[in-house]
């Protein structure tokens, strides 16, 4: 290391190498972050208003594959003896898994879209969940509360899957889709302008009011 160094009767001083005048500046830092994120990570992700910020963070989170799943715990160097997934004791725990390809999962998602009136939903990872509003007919507020729907479902696995991790409560999945209904209900009616609604009738249909 010290064979490439030459010394010299100048004064010694730090010099920023990202910059070609080698001066440090905040400025440039936040830039180099802007532009990080913009080419590493496309997230196609839109926040929904009417859902709580909780779920909202672990739909972003989930998206970019930071739910601390038995996978991803084992990439933080914790050790996990079983890395096979909570719900189903199959394939490794992954949030793609998890949200996608668990067998519990689907049976979720196929309550779900029976409930809202959508085309089968074949998801391969997380961001397919997230573009199937886009494919949603109607008004945007159609668009809106799938989103929140789709997410309140994810947040509702994960409650599930944590149960029976932390708690040995085996999960079913009537009892999943009973949770996602009544919280898109009570958050829609609580946090949107749809302040009327009407249980009997969201429990039908949760587009019946557009």
């Amino acid at each position: 290391m010290l064979g490439s160094v030459s010394l010299s009767e100048s004064r010694d001083k730090w010099s920023w190498g990202i910059d070609e005048g080698g001066e440090f500046t905040v400025s440039n830092v936040k830039k180099l972050l802007r532009e990080d994120r913009d080419i590493h990570r496309e997230h196609v992700m839109n926040w929904e208003s009417w859902v709580p910020l909780k779920v909202n963070l672990h739909m972003w989170r989930a998206e970019m594959d930071r739910v601390p799943t038995r996978l991803e715990l084992v990439r933080r160097r914790i050790n996990i003896p079983d890395v096979s997934c909570v719900l189903c004791n199959t394939d490794p725990e992954s949030s793609m898994h998890t949200f996608t390809g668990c067998g519990f999962t689907y049976g979720v998602w196929s309550f779900v879209e029976k409930w809202c009136r959508l085309d089968p939903i074949i998801a391969f990872d997380v961001k397919d969940l997230l573009l199937l509003p886009d494919s949603v007919r109607g008004p945007k507020w159609a668009k809106k509360i799938i989103r929140g729907i789709i997410m309140t479902s994810c947040w509702a696995v994960w409650r599930a899957r944590n149960d029976k991790a932390f708690e040995g409560v085996i999960p079913k999945v009537n009892e999943v889709f009973a949770t996602i209904k009544s919280l898109s209900f009570l958050w829609l009616r609580s946090r949107s302008k749809f302040k009327t609604i009407q249980w009997k009738d969201w429990m039908v249909f949760p587009l019946y009011m557009l």
